[in-house]
């Protein structure tokens, strides 16, 4: 069901379905500031799963694009408390999200522009208090995000990136080649003692779907580990990342490679990784590795050498580590993205739950920028999952 309004510019509608917008969707992720996670067969993906979608579309009312979409945000519904707050399909799982904005669109996304696209969405949204829209850049290959407009508040979290330039031997002497070569000698040198090992990428959906089955063995040890939830236990969650991975073997644009460092001897993969391809941004969604007698070995960072070496001679731009602060992450990176939430509030509740959600995300971030309030967080969680236990 669908229903709108029109404003001067625009024609915005809201609707549950996202299957009659697949061809012209399609067009507009092509262009290279779409993120993959904005792109249809991510959304497809996450349509529906737990939480029910929203789909707000922008079109075109006059001019030389009349009737093509303006815009699109691909939103699901979540409660928390007594908010129902509605966000990026694919949630926390995205690693950043521009949206999918006809570049006309950005050009005049000007802030008197953006505050009637609100009140709009205002006047067509039922059941929503708070539009949280989060990790933005604040621009993305050349352009302003149209949400720079708006109220927004720094996230958490940033997101890490090495520049390739087609040459890996360049990426290598960007930071301390002669450290990096050796570890990853030694790494190398220690497995070859267990009969040595390959680097692969899955070359079928079976085979893609058998590493994502040990990921999530390796992953959920980890967290258990480390007492923190895991976030890929749903079973839900997991037959969508197979199907995301079964579509890279359909279409150009990779939502998800499976790639991994396996043992000669007994063919177990002791470090995985999902990645994501689009237009020369290769995005890692997520890595594990196998506890255990290979630790020493550095299997991981041994993954992640051989990755983007690959993403290299494969001619793309640039490979991001995705959002989180690692040392093994600024090893690589010669550059980090800030990113931004937006957040709309829809109605008076939302006006309160948008106060909360700030709050909430800058003491997230006083925490993470400070070690010694990290570490005793870390600990407290530890405790209290203990205690639950």
């Amino acid at each position: 069901m669908a229903n709108g309004t029109m404003t001067n510019t625009l024609s915005i509608t809201q609707t549950d379905d996202i299957a009659p917008l697949e061809k012209e969707w399609r067009e507009l992720e092509t262009l290279p500031q779409c993120s993959v996670h904005q792109s249809y067969r991510w959304c497809r993906a996450w349509s529906g799963r737990d939480r029910r979608p929203l789909i707000i579309v922008g079109r075109f009312a006059s001019g030389e694009f009349e009737e093509r979409i303006a815009f699109v945000l691909p939103l699901s519904i979540r409660k928390a408390g007594p908010l129902r707050i509605a966000g990026y399909a694919g949630g926390t799982f995205n690693n950043l999200n521009f949206g999918l904005f006809h570049p006309d669109f950005i050009a005049h996304a000007t802030p008197d522009m953006m505050q009637d696209v609100v009140a709009q969405i205002r006047k067509i949204v039922d059941g929503v208090d708070l539009l949280l829209l989060e990790r933005h850049p604040e621009t993305w290959r050349g352009l302003a995000h149209p949400f720079a407009n708006l109220p927004r508040f720094e996230n958490q979290n940033r997101s890490f990136q090495v520049s390739l330039n087609g040459d890996f031997e360049i990426v290598v002497r960007r930071g301390n080649a002669k450290r990096r070569r050796k570890k990853f000698r030694t790494s190398a040198k220690r497995l070859e003692v267990l009969g040595g090992y390959d680097y692969v990428q899955a070359a079928t959906p079976e085979e893609a779907r058998a590493l994502l089955d040990c990921f999530y063995e390796q992953k959920a040890a980890r967290f258990e580990t480390k007492g923190i939830p895991d976030v890929f236990a749903s079973r839900s969650v997991q037959e969508l990342f197979k199907d995301l991975a079964a579509g890279s073997f359909e279409e150009a644009r990779k939502p998800l490679e499976m790639h991994a460092i396996r043992l000669r001897a007994d063919g177990r993969p002791i470090a995985i990784a999902g990645l994501s391809v689009k237009d020369g941004h290769v995005i890692c969604q997520f890595s594990s590795f196998e506890s255990g007698e290979t630790e020493n070995a550095s299997p991981g960072d041994l993954l992640f050498y051989h990755m983007i070496e690959n993403a290299c001679e494969s001619g793309n731009e640039l490979f991001d580590f995705g959002v989180g602060d690692e040392q093994f992450k600024r090893n690589w990176c010669d550059g980090e993205t800030q990113l931004y939430d937006c957040v709309v509030a829809l109605t008076a509740k939302g006006r309160a739950g948008a106060v909360a959600v700030a709050g909430l995300t800058h003491a997230k971030r006083i925490i993470k920028a400070n070690p010694r309030l990290f570490t005793l967080a870390r600990k407290a969680r530890m405790a209290l999952k203990r205690k639950a236990d």
